[in-house]
């Protein structure tokens, strides 16, 4: 190997070092990437979100769960001190940090969802339109809490903290994003079968008594396992109808191999 090869060897190597070097840690997904804006939303279930969870936008993915916490509400669901006379439940809130700025209509849906059967769960949001339905009704923005976490960090804080302390002072025209759980596709299936087991379990022996009866020989399907016989007919029978397509087909082609002579001779009978 020349010296040019091995320099060349090198610059290859730390050139994929550098890429790699820069996907894990300068990019949006490495610890020193741009940092974006977090924000609260309140479930009565956190239904399986955990931090680290996806967080999509209009289905697109636009950042990660940063914390899930019980916090304590008064009777009209506002957020109080946990020993607070008033504190009536507990809710979940759980902070978010997307990536870039979205904004928020009254129409506004928040949804924990599946992304599929087996897989784990998401936060999906739907940050809504300013003009709804077919009529064209318009719907005004809302505002919403959304802290710089660049910022937050600097303090010390997320934005559950910032929210509790500053409760009193956050005006009162902005919006706590509320969301709602999609349920839980398995939970549902199993909701099902129990509300209508008596079904079931006569699906299950209706079956049971269709498999005796064919192990049984009886019926045509019983038959067909059981007598080899019939299985030897209607293996016969098979056969010979593959014959039959089988001549059938060579037939057509000698129809088709004769035409061009058929033609020729009936064009010269019409010539005289």
């Amino acid at each position: 190997m020349t010296w040019l090869q091995n320099i060349m060897v090198g610059l290859l190597f730390f050139g994929a070092l550098f890429m790699v070097g820069f996907f894990t840690i300068v990019s949006q997904s490495g610890p020193f990437a741009t940092r974006g804006n977090q924000m609260l939303l309140f479930f009565d279930n956190a239904e399986g979100i955990k931090e680290g969870s996806r967080v999509t936008v209009l289905g697109v993915p636009s950042g990660l769960v940063d914390s899930v916490d019980l916090v304590s509400v008064d009777e009209a669901d506002r957020v109080v001190a946990d020993d607070d006379g008033l504190r009536v439940g507990q809710r979940v809130a759980i902070t978010i940090e997307l990536r870039k700025e979205v904004v928020f209509y009254e129409n506004y849906e928040v949804a924990i969802k599946n992304e599929s059967l087996l897989s784990g769960k998401v936060i999906s949001i739907n940050p809504g339109a300013a003009i709804s339905g077919d009529q064209g009704v318009s719907v005004p923005e809302i505002k919403i809490l959304s802290l710089p976490t660049s910022e937050l960090a600097a303090r010390g804080q997320t934005a559950l903290d910032y929210f509790i302390e500053n409760r009193d002072s956050i005006a009162a025209d902005t919006a706590e994003l509320q969301g709602e759980s999609a349920g839980d596709p398995v939970a549902g299936i199993a909701e099902l079968i129990s509300e209508n087991r008596g079904n079931v379990r006569e699906t299950i022996s209706n079956v049971r008594d269709i498999t005796r009866k064919i192990n049984e020989g009886r019926g045509t399907l019983g038959l067909l396992v059981n007598d080899d016989e019939l299985h030897r007919n209607a293996n016969t029978l098979v056969t010979d109808a593959q014959t039959v397509v089988k001549e059938l087909r060579e037939s057509l082609e000698d129809t088709r191999e004769q035409a061009p002579v058929t033609s020729f001779v009936r064009a010269a009978l019409t010539a005289f």
